[in-house]
């Protein structure tokens, strides 16, 4: 008899903790970090990449992340060569705008 009131109170117990534990959690996993996801532009903006391919009017190709875009420099006098690892400043239509990490 006692040890049946002991075994009900034991699993009582247990799921009341573990209700408890799931309900404090599920703040921590909906914000684990209590920032917003950074998507779109703002996720491209300081990505690194590699320079695949020169072409017409001073645009190149540059694999970001598996994708080839189109890219221009950031400056007008900067030149790159293939292989050359760049970094992403700005996005203006569908363009990266980078330069050379030094």
């Amino acid at each position: 008899m006692v040890s049946q009131q002991v075994a009900i109170e034991l699993i009582l117990d247990a799921v009341v903790f573990f209700f408890i534990g799931a309900w404090f959690s599920r703040f921590y996993l909906r914000h684990p970090f209590r920032r917003k996801p950074v998507t779109g532009k703002d996720a491209m903006i300081g990505k690194t990449g590699i320079v695949v391919n020169i072409t017409k009017n001073n645009f190149y190709e540059v694999s970001v992340d598996s994708e080839i875009w189109r890219a221009l420099p950031l400056e007008k006098n900067d030149k790159f060569q293939k292989g050359d690892e760049v970094i992403i400043k700005d996005i203006r239509s569908l363009v990266l705008y980078i330069q050379k990490i030094k």
